[in-house]
């Protein structure tokens, strides 16, 4: 766990440079919690952490019970935890009051360590079960922050999803049950180049910003130079920025104070129904999103009464990652045309524009509550006979990984299903509390014990935790994109498939590559992703033409396969290789067929599955078939090398056992 009060503070959130929708949607939610959180998608660099980490300096002191476990509010007894409740009947409560913080909540956190566990020291020393808080009762009446959330297990996010709409996190494990208050300011960031969060779960955020980096030289100038001025100087450049930094805190507190008595007439309610409807979305939650960014807009205007321009601010925050039904379908609507659309569909003029505050968002113009302050910087400035035998080939392979996808390991990732034996306490760095308790407990009575120790457990009593994730595949095709005939043909195959297989890569945890090799050498078109819109650009256009490099396509692959190894052990790989076998450019001067068989005896060695898909145009080609050989490699001969037959046949060899 990690919070602002770090050795260095963090840098000043009315001293970064542009960047003012990701600053005004996170004043929003730092003015009403309830908007629903916010998630930023955006490049690296491009200040969405630093913006995160400053806000908290920004938000008033908070008051809470001394002692409690959870931050209480001491002015808001019924949302008390059962702790106080308890000892506030015997005696008032002293309060106490500290900074804000920022609770990060790391990618391999398990679900013990989020939500909270049995307290195993107490139930050792005192023989009762007792609730040992997690990462959420830190984050009560705080902001949690999850950096790169879309790599976060699925379980773990509709945890942390279903506690910030319900307010509180149910404990229901290991023999112990508990509730207790968790009302936070659910902030994720993510680089969709590195897969996409899912639209169920992106859709329970309340506001969505797509950043990118600063385009004016100026400004970017301007990044450097202050950036600069903070690490040499961090003290010396805060205080500069004092007056403006609480300047906003007593924004924020002002707007807090106002907001219950801030109005939401039926004029702009009908607004919100209408664009909701017009923009297509699914369910609800946007209309009841769009209505309380709109109040907190007003209360830091400093207005009573919400007006349809304040709508018109919020609603692109609200819409943006509401406008598409499935993951992987393309927007209905793109930035500026989601701008275009809630302008005409609100009756916004350019007069209304620039008598309202607006964010920057395209076609909405530009506002910022720093007006004396300059701009700065970020903090990182047809499936055939043959596809039945590929099915068979992955499905042994995937058996072998756990099967259902899902894989079973002793590891501290994934949930927690059930216990079993281990070698001891010195060998299970994940143990099974409650198993390890239950495997004890028939023998205290006999068991004399000198300690303290309410239980005695012996080493071959421990248990270990056994969880279940799911193990996805990296799936590499290496095509053959030379001037052979049909070349063009087999791209736009290639890409086909490509893109169809992404329609449930996130799901399934599967990440796509392509690799192409003409001319005399091979190159990485598209590397390891889940995301489609990552796919659709690098696949866009694609050259061909040339000799056939096949043997410096295969060791791209390997190489690329080898990298997705390091990142991830569990990943299964796959390469799909698309080529009628015959290369005549060999490796640094060598010969083209027999490097290509040098490199393909390299993927049996390697242990990399792997499957021969023969491009010929007629009949069989025994160099496919030789390459397949040496690579022991599943030989294909499809029948029609098309989009849809290429798709299938992997993606019923990649389907779940069972």
């Amino acid at each position: 766990m990690t919070d602002s009060q770090s050795p260095r503070a963090p840098f000043p959130f009315s001293a970064i440079v542009g960047q003012e929708t990701l600053k005004t949607a996170l004043l929003l939610n730092a003015v009403d919690s309830r908007v629903g959180g916010l998630v930023v998608r955006g490049e690296k660099g491009t200040a969405k952490s630093t913006a995160v980490r400053a806000l908290a300096t920004l938000l008033p002191q908070l008051r809470f019970n001394d002692g409690c476990r959870f931050s209480c509010d001491p002015e808001d007894a019924a949302g008390w935890c059962s702790e106080c409740r308890a000892r506030g009947a015997d005696a008032a409560l002293r309060p106490s009051v500290r900074a804000a913080r920022v609770i990060e909540l790391p990618v391999s956190a398990t679900e013990d360590r989020v939500v909270g566990t049995l307290d195993l020291e107490h139930a050792l020393k005192h023989g009762e079960k007792v609730f040992e808080p997690g990462l959420l009762a830190d984050a009560n009446r705080a902001i949690l922050y999850v950096d790169e959330v879309n790599l976060l297990d699925d379980h773990l996010v509709d945890t942390l999803l279903d506690a910030a709409a319900m307010g509180v996190n149910t404990v229901e494990r290991e023999g112990v049950s508990f509730s207790h208050p968790a009302r936070f300011i659910l902030v994720g960031t993510m680089n969709p180049e590195e897969g996409e969060l899912r639209p169920q779960l992106l859709d329970r955020f309340g506001l969505c910003v797509d950043v990118q980096g600063v385009r004016e030289p100026e400004a970017r100038v301007e990044i450097v130079r202050r950036r600069q001025e903070y690490e040499d100087a961090p003290d010396v450049f805060r205080a500069r920025w004092a007056d403006e930094e609480l300047r906003v805190t007593a924004l924020i507190a002002q707007a807090r104070e106002l907001l219950p008595r801030v109005r939401i007439g039926d004029d702009v309610l009908y607004a919100i129904a209408n664009l909701a409807l017009t923009a297509g979305v699914d369910g609800h939650r946007a209309d009841q999103v769009m209505a309380r960014g709109a109040a907190a807009l007003a209360a830091l205007d400093g207005r009573t009464e919400t007006t349809i321009a304040d709508v018109g601010v919020v609603a692109p925050l609200v819409l943006a990652h509401r406008t598409r039904r499935t993951l992987f379908e393309e927007p209905r609507l793109d930035s500026t045309a989601l701008s275009v659309l809630v302008r005409e569909t609100l009756g916004l003029s350019h007069s209304d524009e620039d008598s309202a505050p607006q964010p920057g968002v395209v076609g909405l113009g530009q506002w910022s509550i720093f007006d004396q302050a300059p701009e700065v910087p970020s903090e990182d400035a047809a499936p055939t006979a043959e596809a039945a035998r590929l099915d068979r080939a992955m499905d042994d392979t995937r058996r072998s990984q756990g099967g259902r996808r899902l894989t079973t390991t002793s590891e501290t990732r994934g949930r927690y299903v059930r216990a079993a034996e281990s070698s001891g306490v010195t060998s299970t760095s994940d143990i099974a509390f409650d198993a390890s308790i239950r495997a004890a407990a028939s023998s205290q009575s006999g068991r004399r014990d000198d300690t303290d120790l309410a239980i005695s457990i012996a080493p071959h009593e421990v248990r270990r935790k056994v969880r279940s994730r799911k193990v996805g595949a990296s799936i590499v095709f290496c095509v053959d994109a030379s001037g052979s005939m049909g070349a063009a043909d087999r791209m736009q195959s290639v890409k086909s498939a490509v893109l169809g297989l992404l329609t449930d890569a996130y799901q399934r945890r599967d990440r796509v590559a392509l690799v192409t090799f003409r001319g005399d050498d091979a190159r990485t078109v598209l590397a390891p992703t889940a995301s489609v819109e990552l796919a659709s650009l690098r696949l866009r256009d694609l050259p061909t033409g040339g000799a056939t490099p096949l043997a410096a396509g295969l060791v791209k692959a390997i190489d690329v396969v080898k990298s997705e190894l390091r990142r991830s052990t569990d990943t299964i790989p796959w390469i799909v290789i698309i080529t009628d076998g015959r290369g005549n450019v060999g490796l640094d001067g060598g010969v083209g067929s027999t490097d290509a068989l040098t490199a393909a005896e390299r993927i049996r060695s390697e242990g990399i599955a792997c499957v021969v898909i023969d491009s010929s145009q007629r009949g069989r080609s025994e160099a496919a078939i030789s390459l397949a050989r040496a690579a022991d490699a599943r030989y294909i001969k499809l029948e029609s090398l098309t989009g849809d037959s290429l798709g299938q046949a992997v993606r019923n060899g990649l389907r779940e056992d069972g």
